[in-house]
């Protein structure tokens, strides 16, 4: 039942937004009473961070760990791209409320809060990789916002970007920062 009702919730989440699902709706959807709902997850907001915030860092982990270790780094960057036009269904919803919770536009201030800290984080230590290749902090910004401009519009725009132009723009865009390094 406990699945059940974070799939159903899932749903909910991503049809009407986090102030627009209510418990009762999840309940009813999953075919549950209301205290089994409360009992799995204690509240709305905990089932929310459950279903958004666990679910994606837990994708997010699991992803990486899917791409091969010797990439480049400029590959890298393209392959973690690529991978997100190829996302199931479960796996894409998340990602989207994770999105749109980081951004402001859903969900509950506590956990748009944990989630920004933790992709702070994250985007921390990447940005240091990359400052191992560039002398210029500038480079790593760029490709860094033009890394994330790429997967906003694959998963909260459905734009089917080809992978020859997420390819290649990785590419431009490594090149012209080793050349202006």
């Amino acid at each position: 039942m406990k699945e059940k009702i974070r799939y159903h919730a899932l749903r909910l989440f991503d049809q009407n937004g986090f102030h627009g699902t209510s418990t009762r709706d999840i309940s009813e959807t999953a075919g549950c009473k209301m205290p089994t709902l409360y009992h799995h997850y204690g509240s709305k907001e905990n089932l929310f961070d459950v279903v958004v915030r666990v679910a994606y860092i837990d994708l997010i982990e699991e992803l990486r760990k899917r791409l091969p270790n010797e990439l480049t780094p400029q590959d890298y960057c393209a392959a973690a791209v690529i991978q997100k036009k190829n996302l199931p269904v479960d796996e894409l919803l998340v990602h989207r409320l994770a999105m749109k919770t980081w951004l402001g536009c859903e969900g509950c201030p506590d956990v748009r809060k944990k989630l920004i800290e933790w992709e702070a984080a994250r985007n921390a230590k990447n940005e240091t990789r990359l400052m191992e290749l560039f002398s210029s902090c500038v480079w790593v910004k760029i490709i860094t916002r033009t890394f994330m401009n790429l997967i906003e519009r694959i998963i909260l725009f459905d734009e089917d970007i080809p992978d020859a132009e997420i390819r290649e723009e990785m590419r431009l865009l490594f090149e012209a920062a080793l050349n202006k390094s």
